[in-house]
């Protein structure tokens, strides 16, 4: 998830928990997240955000940034991630992604130890091979992607 704070600082976060939530009137997503990350506080404050689909290849780059605070750290200028701006919303969005959405806040709610983020894709991108590039999280460490395992 990649979003940009109210001090100009730009962020990514690896989340999870995304779903799609909807399909008419237009494309909608579920973000679940713990409330204590900076992601949430730039999604609250800006009303936007880019989900980019990392690939397998991504996945050290998934680890890195999960590591560490988005709070203290610039994660792009620390871990040296190439980038690009996002076309409609202010986010950077790494080079090498299988796709990514562009995305507006349409409510974000507190519910117990999460924080619910419900949003509308405004735009989406994907690369040719998209769906076999694909980096899955299954939990604690595993991944996947199709037709392999790279745990």
């Amino acid at each position: 998830m990649c979003t940009r704070g109210t001090d100009g600082r730009y962020d990514l976060a690896p989340v999870a928990w995304t779903c799609p939530l909807d399909y008419e009137p237009a494309s909608r997503v579920l973000v679940v997240m713990d409330p204590g990350h900076q992601t949430v506080r730039n999604v609250r404050a800006k009303g936007s955000f880019v989900l980019a689909l990392p690939t397998w290849k991504q996945k050290e780059l998934v680890l890195s940034t999960g590591a560490v605070s988005g709070k203290t750290t610039d994660k792009y200028a620390e871990s040296g991630i190439a980038a690009f701006a996002a076309a409609g919303e202010d986010a950077l969005v790494p080079e090498g992604v299988a796709g990514w959405l562009e995305c507006r806040v349409i409510e974000v709610h507190s519910i117990g130890s999460v924080v619910m983020i419900a949003a509308e894709a405004e735009r989406a991108y994907a690369v040719d091979e998209a769906w076999t590039l694909r980096l899955h999280m299954a939990g604690e460490g595993v991944f996947y992607r199709p037709g392999a395992s790279i745990a």
